[in-house]
Parts: C-alpha cells; structure tokens; sequence
C-alpha cells in the first residue's frame, strides 16, 4: 500500500494529513507550530515523526507526497484594472481564486501617487488588465508606461488585457528590465471572464516564488514541490465536496467559512446570476474567494472591532467596552494568542460570529429595486440564495463554544432583501483542517479524497 501525505506549511502551523486514497480512508492529521521563519524542516520533520509511528518508517519513507504553503503572508499581489465594476473586478477575483492576497487594486488612469504606492507595497505579482478585445489600448498603454517605466518597481507582472496590443506592452516592460508575462484577455466580453489563463500563470510565477522560504533545500529533499498556494487548495477542495464526481454527489452548492487570526476567507460554489435580474458588472465566477483582511481574532482583532462595533461585541459577550478593547489590543501585540479563559472564550465566540456576519454579506451580491413593483431587478455580485450548506473550518470555528451558531449568523435576515443570500442551510464542520488536503489530493484521486472529505467533515 501507498499511503499520500499532505502537507501544508502555514505561518502559524505546519500541517499534515496521512490518507490511504485507493480505500477512501483518512489515517491520520497532525500539526506542528510553524517554523518556517527560521527552518520549515524543523515542524515537517515534527510531523513525519508522528506520522511514522503511525505508519512505519517505511510507510514514510515510500509515501507520495504533495505539499501546499501560505507562509510569508500568502503571495502578494497588486491588480491595475480599467473600469472597477468590469476588468478590475474580474481580475480582482482570477487573483483571489488563484490564492493570492491582493493588497491593493486600481482602476481607470495611474497617477504617479498610485506608482509610488504600487513601488511601496512591491508585490511580488502585478496584474494588469482592461479593454474587451477590439477595445480601448490608450488607457492600457498609458498604464503600462508608468508601471514599467518606474525604476523601483521591481515585480512579476502578468498583462491579460485587450489582446490586440499584448506584443506592444510586454516589449514596454522587457525594455525596462521587466518579467512581463501575456496570458489570453481576463474579460475579452461583456458577459464573459476567461479566468483559466492568467490563473495558470499565478500559479507558475508562485512555484517560483516560493523558494524564498527558509529550510526550502530540505523540505524538498523530503516532499518535493510546493504545488500551489494553500488558498487555492482550499478552494479545489471545497469545489470537489461540493461538486462531488461521475460516480458520487458531493454536497452541492456551499458557502465555506475559513476564519483566522489575521483574515476571514469565505468560498462559493454556486452559479452566479439570479434568473429575472439584469446583471451590472463583470460575470462572477462559479467558484469564487474573498478575503476579508480586517476580520481575524488575533492580529487583526482590533479591526475586527471597529467593523463590527464595540458595543455589538461588548452586548455578545457580556463584558465592559474598555475590557473589550484591551483585550483585542493584547491579541494584535501577541501573535501565539491561544483563548484559556471563559470570558476570552465568549469574546471568540463574538468575534467570530461577527467575521462570518460580514464576511458574508462582502462576498454576496445584491439586487437593486428589489421593493420597487413593476421594475426592472439589477444584481451587482453573486447570488447566493441558491447556497444549501455553510462549511466551517479555521480554529476560531473549530474551536467555538457554537460552531453552528457561528455559521448561521451568514444567513439572510427578513430585513436584508436586497442582499443575495440563503436563508437557511445545513452546517458542516471541518473539525480536522482536510480542507487543503482534500484539495490536495483531488488531482490525484478524486473518488478517494471525496470518500475522505464526506466522512470527516461532518453535519452539526
């Protein structure tokens, strides 16, 4: 028997998973605290020790492994559109469903403040695009001059705009001294995205990228590759328990909740557009990922707070404002913060409810003149309301005094109509973070990882 090991190399845990695919089985999951700014050999050989007396050395030692990684804060990413609602928007969401933390978008003209802010944040990925095929190349040219002629920009940069004039701007960056990478138009109609190109290219610039990691010369001698971003894992295993395969269902359409310290990522899996409304902006993919950098409970606690609002979370969890406000201080100055407490342990309960509650509502879309009698229904966004099941997963779920109470707080209320959300769903929880390695193995046997998912990540 060949057992495959999944690995994830997070920056605040390394994870493994053992699965035994040809049976359908999960052996085992364990977790090391991250070493990947010092070595990330040091928490994988960690976890491989559990996994031998588990398996055997030999089990080890004759394993296919397949590792995914989101240290170092992800692979940063800045997209430079046209028009916000259409090319920007499109790529925006090719960026985030490839697995990168977009740091910043801009649309219509660059000035040269926006350069310079661009030059500052130095993403490790600019994406560039804008004009439907045919259609406007000033605005481009004007863009891509100004990006490449900035001689502190020192970046990756893939063009997936108007196709007519993609020769003349990558010789506009290489004549800078530029990596300039064309990939076919992100939005080449109104009604249309093509998002598999430049997603492909995210994803080779990340296989190289990733060799900044520290220890990367021994995690490869012991795994291989780093395959993809663990965004992106996540996503392709969330799309295989929803979607399921030719001989068996997944769950169908799913909204998944990955709450954290720093971030709340939401996933849909559903088709997009509501079937009487006209929809205004660029086509939304069936498979999207958001990323709400100012909901998590640990770095971004204190952003948290302002967005939900102190006295909402002070009524929730039953304690003073200013005791509230410290205690999300504390967690922003501790980055190992773990809650011990039961009081720290209702402030988790709190704040996670409110991640999911905003979380939700950012990601769906909403419909205009939905009071309005005899008018014509616009969506802007996704439509949900077609969603059966929340997923959770993240320690903030996990760890919940209520994961399903949690979950439920992304429903619709009778007071939200315009908002294009379910109002009521089964919950699943993922208690044992398969999510990734789910993803992980779903390109090398799907009916096996499938099998995995549905038994592990269970109804509440």
């Amino acid at each position: 028997m060949q057992y495959t090991i999944l690995v994830d190399f997070g920056s605040t845990y390394t994870k493994l998973c053992v699965f035994d695919l040809e049976n359908g089985e999960l052996v085992l999951t364990t977790r090391h605290a991250s070493t990947v700014k010092t070595d990330a050999g040091i928490g994988l050989l960690a976890n491989l020790e559990m996994a031998a007396g588990k398996i055997g050395a030999g089990g080890v030692k004759n394993a296919r492994f397949v590792a995914s990684s989101s240290a170092a804060g992800g692979l940063r990413m800045v997209v430079v559109g046209l028009t916000p609602k259409y090319s920007l928007l499109a790529g925006t969401n090719v960026a985030l469903g490839a697995g990168a933390r977009v740091i910043k978008s801009f649309s219509f003209l660059l000035t040269e403040a926006d350069v310079r802010e661009i030059e500052a944040i130095q993403p490790e990925i600019l994406l560039l695009c804008g004009g439907v095929e045919d259609g406007n190349t000033d605005w481009l040219f004007h863009n891509a001059a100004l990006l490449a002629g900035s001689p502190r920009l020192q970046t990756s940069v893939i063009y997936a705009g108007n196709h007519c004039v993609s020769k003349e701007v990558r010789a506009l960056f290489l004549q800078n001294g530029k990596e300039c990478h064309t990939v076919e138009n992100i939005f080449p109609a109104l009604g249309r995205l093509n998002a598999g190109p430049a997603g492909e290219a995210i994803h080779h610039i990340f296989m190289k990228r990733i060799t900044g990691m520290k220890g990367l010369s021994k995690v490869k001698e012991l795994v291989g590759e780093i395959v993809m971003p663990t965004p992106a894992a996540v996503l392709a295993g969330g799309r295989l328990l929803t979607e399921g395969t030719k001989q068996c269902s997944g769950l169908g359409e799913s909204l998944i909740f990955d709450v954290g310290g720093a971030t709340t990522d939401v996933y849909s899996y559903c088709k997009t557009l509501e079937s009487d409304a006209k929809l205004a902006g660029a086509p939304e993919p069936d498979h999207k990922r958001t990323v709400e950098g100012d909901l998590g409970l640990c770095s971004s606690a204190l952003s948290l707070l302002d967005a939900a609002g102190a006295d909402k979370i002070s009524a929730q969890c039953h304690a003073p404002q200013a005791q509230v406000q410290s205690q999300c201080r504390y967690r922003t100055e501790h980055e190992d913060y773990i809650a011990e407490t039961e009081a720290e342990r209702q402030l988790d309960f709190a704040l996670a409810r409110q991640a999911v509650f905003i979380g939700a509502r950012r990601h769906a879309g909403h419909i205009t003149n939905a009071y309005a009698k005899g008018a014509r229904r616009v969506q802007e966004g996704k439509d949900l309301t077609g969603i059966k099941n929340l997923i959770g997963t993240g320690g903030p779920i996990i760890n919940s005094v209520n994961p399903r109470e949690v979950m439920v707080c992304a429903l619709k209320r009778r007071d939200e109509r315009e908002l294009l959300l379910p109002e009521a769903c089964q919950c699943y929880l993922d208690r044992q973070y398969l999510l990734y390695a789910v993803g992980l193995a779903s390109s090398l046997h799907p009916e096996g990882a499938l099998h995995i998912a549905l038994n592990h990540i269970t109804r509440l």
